[in-house]
């Protein structure tokens, strides 16, 4: 595969996933404002259908980012590691899927369970005060995720050498 489609396919999941974090701050914003406890459930439902594309852009931007690295280094793949640059976007993109595969869903399916409990009517004692932390859990965790490809990007745009892209 060239490397101009494997560029074009990288930029693509890329902006998959901005698509699920911009959605998802979005509809969590939505989600801590709504006093309706039917419609919350609603957008919570939302918001796992939209978190569902993530492991899809993970792994288009690891086959894809893969692929770019062999063509940037078609001779010699051992070299890759002396760019500082995308050493460092290859760590910030793994702290990246961690946080996003093992904290977020760990954070949405409590936030979820309590929305039900306190939609049901026999949520515990201090259920609110719950609920309201979970929100500001959630919410920072989509400010991180956010800076994290923020981060991934400017590694990607700012970095010593540029991808060939589609021109090279």
């Amino acid at each position: 595969m060239s490397g101009s489609i494997l560029f074009l396919i990288h930029l693509i999941g890329f902006g998959i996933v901005f698509t699920v974090i911009l959605a998802g701050w979005i509809l969590n914003r939505r989600f801590a404002r709504e006093k309706d406890r039917q419609i919350q459930l609603y957008v919570g439902g939302l918001m796992r259908t939209i978190g569902l594309l993530s492991p899809v852009a993970a792994v288009i931007l690891l086959i894809s980012g893969i692929g770019n690295i062999f063509h940037r280094y078609p001779d010699a793949m051992s070299r890759w590691y002396t760019e500082g640059w995308l050493v460092a976007k290859l760590l910030v993109f793994v702290i990246f899927l961690i946080n996003g595969t093992i904290y977020g869903p760990r954070l949405a399916r409590r936030r979820m369970t309590a929305a039900k409990e306190i939609a049901a009517g026999n949520p515990p004692h201090d259920a609110e005060v719950n609920f309201a932390v979970l929100n500001n859990q959630v919410t920072l965790f989509y400010v991180v995720q956010f800076v994290l490809l923020m981060g991934i990007a400017a590694l990607s745009v700012f970095g010593t050498a540029k991808h060939v892209g589609f021109f090279g």
